[in-house]
């Protein structure tokens, strides 16, 4: 029988999944051409710390034969228009609060100007122990790279980590790597998932074991309590940790 699983580590990504926008921001720019720019070498270079907002902007102007203006100012009120997902940041919240031994990363495809606005958004990013923006890595996902510097920087264990991200894309490569993949696509059902892996019977039932590892005592109907070996060597197979 394999070890129990234990997930000590939650990897969230912050656009569509710890944040929102609002699509009725596209303005001048048709969805289509919308779209296309976030699938363009542009647009993944300024994600990747490569380019400066103004540069960006230019190219995409010069590449989808849009005026620079309408790009700025259609980024601009997608970017106002930017909210936290309050559902999902109250659970992260309770699943730390429930142990205390839980880390949780942000790993997120954003460009430097992006990510420092949303640190102004009414978020405790104190609930992070850490956040990987893309634009400040020098990569993005889905490559591995960017993975690799979060599992370097943190010293975490991939068999152990539960990652979150709306791009199936990303999800696969994540799991590549060991990690439990969780596509975000319907909230609730994302919800019940992370419930049941970080806070499951099993989960507490593990933790409980961890906590008490090396003072288990077996106890007779009349309450009296003594030490044998049977019990323990019964954890031991089960667990196969000593």
């Amino acid at each position: 029988m394999p070890p129990l699983p234990l997930f000590t580590t939650l990897i969230l990504d912050l656009g569509d999944v710890l944040l929102t926008w609002s699509s009725d921001t596209v303005g001048k720019i048709p969805p289509h051409i919308f779209k296309g720019i976030f699938s363009s070498q542009t647009w993944m270079d300024y994600e990747r710390g490569r380019l400066s907002e103004r540069d960006c902007y230019s190219r995409l102007a010069a590449e989808f034969d849009v005026p620079e203006t309408a790009i700025a100012s259609t980024f601009q009120r997608a970017r106002e228009s930017l909210c936290i997902n309050k559902e999902l940041a109250i659970l992260v919240q309770e699943l730390k609060a429930a142990d205390t031994n839980l880390q949780v990363y942000a790993l997120s495809n954003i460009s430097i100007p992006d990510y420092i606005f949303v640190q102004r958004l009414a978020f405790e990013w104190s609930t992070f122990d850490a956040v990987f923006p893309s634009g400040l890595i020098g990569e993005r996902k889905p490559d591995k790279a960017v993975y690799d510097r979060l599992i370097l920087g943190t010293g975490i264990d991939p068999r152990t980590a539960v990652f979150v991200d709306d791009k199936v894309d990303n999800v696969a490569a994540a799991r590549t790597l060991g990690m439990y993949g969780v596509v975000f696509d319907i909230p609730d059902r994302v919800a019940t998932a992370l419930r049941s892996l970080f806070s499951g019977p099993l989960q507490r039932g593990y933790r409980f074991l961890r906590a008490h590892a090396g003072s288990f005592e077996s106890v007779a109907d009349d309450g009296r309590t003594f030490v044998e070996n049977f019990s323990q060597l019964l954890i031991l197979e089960l667990s196969r940790d000593e």
